[in-house]
């Protein structure tokens, strides 16, 4: 599956890649066995799926690509202790978050086995390359050269300006068809979530003292027997008092 990756040494395939999302989102995920990918649209950052909102100039005709929304996919990122991450994505304290972990290589398995037909053209996974807007234009204008792959177009959705670079990010990415995608531009397909993450944490925000009884529900819930933990970047240090002599 060379083709899928893009970015990525082989030394990174194997490499832990995470996600933080919503609790219940989470759960869900281990009830309903589906994995949920976004139109780019629904990203933050507008930025995003530059080279199809474009379209461009073929022979001094103006034109527009009719697959420009046909993308999804799915933000992780190789941080594993940024606390940065936790702001921006476990941003309200009134809802409980967690963060997931995978690996490149598996995230990818789980899309193709679910797209078996011509997944060399539309399953993809990338590490995001961060520019400044300078060189992402000239990747938009590719020196004149017209080209209609979808690796390409899969490219573009891996570029993002410098001011992103703390996010560190890789893509799990479909080009599949809008007209299957729900309203809201979210598309689900089968994955096993068991062979899928291999690790469950807990949002830093949460109660400590209500831990283990938040530990027990999300082992009930969700069916992992895997780790699951609590993020302990808000805590305060564990030491032994500084002994001093005067």
């Amino acid at each position: 599956m060379e083709g899928h990756y893009i970015g990525l040494s082989n030394g990174e395939l194997d490499q832990h890649i995470y996600r933080i999302m919503r609790q219940d989102y989470m759960v869900a995920l281990f009830a309903d066995r589906q994995n949920v990918l976004s139109q780019v649209q629904n990203w933050k950052d507008k930025f995003e799926n530059f080279q199809l909102k474009l379209g461009g100039m073929l022979d001094g005709e103006r034109f527009e690509y009719g697959f420009r929304d046909d993308f999804v996919g799915q933000c992780w990122t190789r941080e594993s202790l940024s606390e940065a991450m936790w702001g921006i994505y476990a941003n309200d304290p009134q809802v409980r978050f967690v963060r997931i972990r995978s690996t490149p290589r598996t995230l990818l398995r789980a899309l193709v086995a679910a797209h078996p037909k011509m997944p060399q053209d539309t399953c993809f996974i990338g590490k995001v390359e961060y520019k400044r807007e300078a060189a992402i234009e000239a990747y938009a204008r590719n020196g004149g050269q017209f080209e209609l792959q979808t690796r390409r177009f899969a490219e573009s959705l891996l570029l993002k300006r410098h001011a992103f670079a703390h996010e560190s990010e890789v893509r799990l990415l479909y080009f599949g068809d809008a007209k299957d995608y729900a309203a809201n531009g979210l598309y689900r397909y089968a994955i096993d979530p068991h062979a899928m993450i291999t690790q469950i944490m807990a949002d830093p925000n949460r109660d400590r003292a209500k831990w283990l009884a938040d530990k027990a529900y999300l082992q009930k819930a969700t069916g992992f027997a895997g780790e699951i933990k609590r993020s302990k970047i808000y805590d305060p240090p564990e030491w032994d008092l500084p002994t001093f002599t005067s």
